[in-house]
């Protein structure tokens, strides 16, 4: 995948670029914080799951690091679960600097990455699942123009809450400058 005539891609306030080897650090903090594994789950078993996930790719993903115009790294947004075949991917963004929360930093991010990747890619759509429950996200989703799809349930004794399940299509996306 040739991602470099689109990424690095710059907002107002925030950057989404493609990963470096001292970004795993963080994202290994982050993937270890329990608040921020409630939202996103857990991804890795340490700095060289990290590393493999990262930089072993299989074609199948695109992941992205985020951070401020001054060059602070605050989060990582990926595309999973490429079908090639059915011209999708699953959406996946962390902001893991707390602090930043609810400043619309990941719903920037969202907007860059998602017009980034319709315009590398022959992508059709792009979905994602989101825990019910988390109102932050939902309200970014929406905001950046996904639409809601349905929910999954899964069985109680797996202790996973319902899923809330959203698209966007590469028709629907709002793009500066085209």
């Amino acid at each position: 995948m040739e991602l470099t005539k689109h990424f690095p891609v710059e907002g107002c306030r925030v950057r989404v670029r493609p990963v470096k080897p001292g970004d795993l650090e963080s994202f290994v903090k982050w993937d270890n914080d329990d608040e921020i594994v409630r939202w996103s789950g857990k991804k890795f078993d340490g700095l060289r799951d990290a590393r493999d996930w990262y930089f072993n790719g299989n074609g199948s993903r695109v992941s992205m690091a985020i951070e401020t115009l001054s060059g602070e790294l605050i989060g990582e947004v990926e595309l999973l679960n490429i079908s090639w075949r059915l011209h999708t991917g699953e959406l996946r963004i962390v902001i893991g600097e707390k602090n930043l929360w609810d400043l619309g930093l990941g719903q920037e991010a969202v907007t860059l990455f998602v017009d980034g990747i319709f315009r590398a890619l022959p992508l059709k759509k792009i979905f994602l699942r989101v825990n019910k429950d988390n109102k932050r996200a939902i309200r970014c989703y929406t905001k950046c123009g996904f639409k809601r799809r349905g929910v999954v349930k899964l069985s109680p004794r797996y202790g996973v809450p319902p899923l809330l399940l959203m698209d966007i299509a590469a028709e629907d996306v709002a793009r500066c400058g085209s």
